[in-house]
C-alpha cells in the first residue's frame, strides 16, 4: 500500500510545478492536484469539515483508475488537498478503487466503494471476466482508513446481472441501512437479440457489514442499457432516484451527451417518465449528493463525461491535468421544480461589483460572476471569449443555447472541439447567472430550473465577456 501512495506523492512532486503554472487552474472547483480527476466519492460533512473524496490518477493525466484522493474545505469553496486514502491493495480491488460514498456515525467516518478486477485473457467483461465486490473501510479522521471489510462478492448479486455492478451509495433510514447499486441487467428483444438494461440493486443491513437483497428494479422498456452511480435521497417529501443512463439516444434538446446524469421520482407509478436531466452541458456527469448537518442537500457532480476523447478535447492536458468538479450546489424545490443554485457561501466572497461602461468587460482576475434579470423571454446574447474564440450563450422564449461554434460551423478553439447544447424551461426564461472560474462556465436559469456546465479554455488575454443588453446586469468578479 505505502508504494502506491508513495508514486502518488513522486508524481504530484514532479509535476507540481507545470500543473500549477497552468492558466486554466480553477480557483473555487475541486481539480486534481496533478493528473486525471472524475467521479466525486464519499462527500460529507464530518468533524467541522467538508470532504470531498474523488476518482484519481496522478501518474496519468488520461485516467485509469487507482486512487481515492481527498480535500477537505470548511466552506465548500476553498478545498485543501491532502493525501491520497484509498488504493489498490487488496485482490478484489486490483484493478481499481472504483466509486462509492460515505456514512457517518457516532464520529466515525465509514467509506464505502467497490472494488474492480479485471482478469487478462479474452473476455467480453460483461458476462466474464470482471468481478465487482463491494468493500467498506472505516476512518476516526477521515484521512487513516481501517482494514479493507468484504460485503459483497459476485455470488451475492441476482443471477440475471452482468458483472457491471457498482457505486455504492449508502444511507440508514429507520434503524437499517440501505445500499443501492448501480446494474446492468441481461436481457434480450422480441427477435432473440441480446439488449441489455440497466436498473439498481437495494441491499438492506442491521449492522452495515451483512447484506441481503431487498429490491431489484429493472423497468420493463430498457432506459439505457446500464446505470451508474446511483444515489436515493428525499427532498421536500419525495424519494428522488439521482443515476447515469448510458445508452439512451440522442434527441435534438434532449440525451445530447454520450452518457446522461439525471433524476426520476421513485415512488411514482412509472417513474422513469418523470426523469429530467441534472445538467444540459458539454460536461457534468456522475453526480453525488449529500446532507450537511443544517439539512441542506448538496449535489457535486463531475466536470466531464466518459469517453469524450473522439468528440472534443481538455485543452489542460498539455499541462499535465485534466478535469475538475462542478461548484457545490443546493437544491430545493422551486414552484413545484426541482432546481439547483451554487451554495449560498458563493455569495460571502470577496466580489468587487463592476459599473460597466461599455458592452465589453475584460476581467483581470479569474472569477466572475454575473446575473441577468428582467428577461421576460426577450431574445438576449452573451458572448464569453475573444473574437471568434468564443462560447455564445442565447436565450429567447423558453429555449437556451451554448455554442461554440461560428457561423460556418466550425467550433472555437477554446471548447476543444465542443459543438452546441440546448435546453428549455416550463414558462419563460426570466433570469440567469453565469458562473466563470478560469476554465469552467456553470449558467444557471431561472433559479436553477436549468443548468448549464462546460468547460472552456480561454488565455488571459482573451477573457472577455460581452453583453448586448445591459441595463438589467450585475456584475461582479474576483481579483486574484
Amino acid at each position: 500500500m505505502e508504494n502506491g501512495f508513495q508514486k502518488a506523492r513522486e508524481a504530484e512532486e514532479r509535476m507540481g510545478r507545470t500543473v500549477s503554472d497552468c492558466p486554466f487552474r480553477t480557483q473555487y472547483h475541486i481539480m486534481p492536484p496533478v493528473g486525471w480527476i472524475n467521479d466525486p466519492n464519499g462527500l460529507c460533512q464530518f468533524q467541522g469539515e467538508f470532504h470531498a473524496y474523488f476518482q484519481y490518477s496522478p501518474l496519468n493525466v488520461q485516467g485509469g483508475g487507482g486512487y481515492w484522493g481527498h480535500c477537505v474545505s470548511k466552506d465548500m469553496l476553498h478545498w485543501e488537498y491532502r493525501d491520497p486514502v484509498l488504493t489498490t491493495d487488496i485482490p478484489e480491488d486490483a484493478g481499481g478503487v472504483y466509486s462509492g460514498s460515505a456514512l457517518i456515525e457516532q464520529d466515525k467516518m465509514y467509506l464505502f466503494y467497490t472494488g474492480n478486477v479485471k482478469k487478462p485473457g479474452d473476455y467480453d467483461y460483461i458476462d466474464a471476466g470482471r468481478s465487482s465486490t463491494q468493500i467498506l473501510t472505516e476512518s476516526k479522521d477521515g484521512q487513516q482508513m481501517s482494514a479493507k471489510t468484504i460485503l459483497l462478492r459476485m455470488e451475492d448479486y441476482p443471477e440475471d446481472m452482468t458483472q457491471h455492478i457498482r457505486d455504492p451509495k449508502v444511507w440508514k433510514e429507520n434503524d437499517h441501512y440501505y445500499m443501492v447499486l448501480g446494474a446492468r441487467a441481461r436481457a434480450w428483444d422480441n427477435q432473440g437479440n441480446r439488449r441489455d438494461k440497466g436498473g439498481i440493486l437495494i441491499y438492506v443491513s442491521e449492522d452495515k457489514k451483512n447484506w441481503r437483497l431487498e429490491r431489484e428494479i429493472v423497468p420493463k422498456k430498457a432506459f439505457g442499457y446500464m446505470w451508474e452511480c446511483p444515489d436515493i435521497f428525499c427532498l421536500g417529501g419525495r424519494r428522488i432516484l439521482s443515476f447515469c443512463p448510458q445508452g439512451l439516444e440522442t434527441q435534438e434538446e434532449k440525451f445530447q451527451n454520450i452518457y446522461q446524469s439525471g433524476y426520476a421520482f421513485l415512488r411514482e407509478k412509472d417513474f422513469i417518465q418523470t426523469f429530467r436531466e441534472w445538467d444540459m452541458g458539454f460536461d457534468f456527469y456522475a453526480p453525488q449528493t449529500f446532507e450537511t448537518q443544517e439539512g441542506r442537500r448538496i449535489l457535486i457532480g463531475w466536470a466531464g463525461v466518459p469517453d469524450t476523447t473522439e468528440v472534443h478535447k481538455n485543452l489542460s492536458v498539455r499541462n499535465g491535468w485534466q478535469h475538475c468538479l462542478t461548484i457545490p450546489g443546493e437544491l430545493f424545490f422551486l414552484n413545484g421544480k426541482l432546481c439547483r443554485m451554487p451554495v449560498r457561501e458563493l455569495e460571502e466572497l470577496p466580489w468587487e461589483r463592476v459599473d460597466l461602461k461599455q458592452e465589453k468587460f475584460c476581467w483581470a482576475g479569474k472569477s466572475l460572476k454575473a446575473r441577468i434579470t428582467g428577461i421576460q423571454g426577450e431574445k438576449r446574447q452573451i458572448r464569453i471569449g475573444k473574437g471568434e474564440n468564443a462560447l455564445t450563450i442565447s436565450t429567447e422564449g423558453n429555449r437556451t443555447e451554448i455554442s461554440f461554434l461560428n457561423q460556418e460551423g466550425v467550433p472555437a478553439l477554446c471548447g476543444g472541439g465542443r459543438g452546441k447544447r440546448a435546453g428549455r424551461v416550463e414558462g419563460k426564461t426570466e433570469e440567469m447567472l453565469i458562473l466563470l472560474d478560469s476554465s469552467i462556465v456553470e449558467i444557471f436559469i431561472n433559479q436553477g430550473e436549468l443548468v448549464f456546465t462546460t468547460r472552456i479554455y480561454l488565455e488571459m488575454d482573451e477573457r472577455e465577456i460581452t453583453f448586448k443588453q445591459k441595463e438589467k446586469l450585475e456584475l461582479e468578479i474576483i481579483q486574484e
